[in-house]
C-alpha cells in the first residue's frame, strides 16, 4: 500500500514538474498534491519573461578600477538568458571582456513562492564569493513599471578600498525592465561609515 501511495504521489509530481512551465496562463491543476502546487511558476517567474533571449550589455564600473566621473567600462559583452527547472529559474551567461581581462558572469534569477520574493545569485571571474540577494518577503511579484529591489551582503576583499578588506559590505541589485527589448541591472554598495553608492550598472539591449 506505502508504494502504491509513494508511486502515485511520484507520477503526479514528475507529470507537474514536466507538463508546467513559468508561461502557463492557467493555474496548476487541482488534482496536484498541494504541495506540487505550491512548487509550480506563476506570476512571479511569468513577469521575468522579457528578460529572457539574447542581449548586448553595456556595463560600467564606478567603484574598484572606476570612478563615479571615469566608470571603467566592458568591451563586447552579451548576455544569454533561457529558463531552466520547468521554467522556475532564469540561468544567466554574461561574457566579453573588462578592463582588456575576459569576463564571465553566471547567475540564477527566481522567484521565491513561498516567501513571496525574488532572488538571485551570481558567480563571476572576478571575485571568489558567490553574490546572493533576497527581496522583502511579501514583496510579491514584479508589477509591470516597478523595479525589483533586492538586498544582500558580502566580505570586502578590497573592492570598496583597502581600509575596509575584511568587513561586510551590505549591497543591493535593482533591476528595471523597461521594454521587452531594454532592461538595465543596477548594484549598490554601502562602504561603513559611508552612503549607499552605484557601484556597477549593466544596460541590456535585446539582440534581434
Amino acid at each position: 500500500m506505502r508504494t502504491r501511495i509513494a508511486s502515485g504521489f511520484l507520477v503526479a509530481l514528475l507529470a507537474g514538474t514536466a507538463s508546467l512551465c513559468a508561461m502557463a496562463a492557467d493555474p496548476p491543476p487541482q488534482s496536484l498534491p498541494p504541495m506540487v502546487q505550491r512548487a509550480q511558476p506563476g506570476a512571479g517567474q511569468r513577469a521575468l519573461q522579457p528578460l529572457t533571449g539574447t542581449w548586448k550589455v553595456e556595463k560600467s564600473l564606478f567603484v574598484a578600477i572606476g570612478t563615479p566621473d571615469k566608470p571603467a567600462r566592458g568591451e563586447g559583452m552579451t548576455t544569454k538568458r533561457e529558463w531552466i527547472g520547468d521554467g522556475r529559474f532564469l540561468h544567466d551567461v554574461t561574457q566579453g571582456s573588462f578592463n582588456g581581462q575576459p569576463y564571465f558572469r553566471a547567475g540564477f534569477l527566481g522567484y521565491n513562492n513561498m516567501d513571496q520574493r525574488y532572488e538571485w545569485v551570481t558567480a563571476d571571474n572576478f571575485t571568489p564569493t558567490l553574490m546572493a540577494y533576497q527581496a522583502r518577503n511579501g514583496s510579491g511579484p514584479n508589477v509591470s513599471g516597478q523595479p525589483i529591489d533586492m538586498k544582500g551582503q558580502f566580505t570586502d576583499l578590497g573592492i570598496t578600498g583597502e581600509a575596509n578588506v575584511g568587513k561586510n559590505i551590505p549591497m543591493r541589485t535593482v533591476i528595471r525592465i523597461e521594454s521587452e527589448n531594454r532592461h538595465v541591472f543596477e548594484i549598490y554598495f554601502t562602504p561603513p561609515g559611508g552612503s549607499e553608492v552605484l557601484a556597477d550598472r549593466m544596460v541590456f539591449t535585446r539582440v534581434p
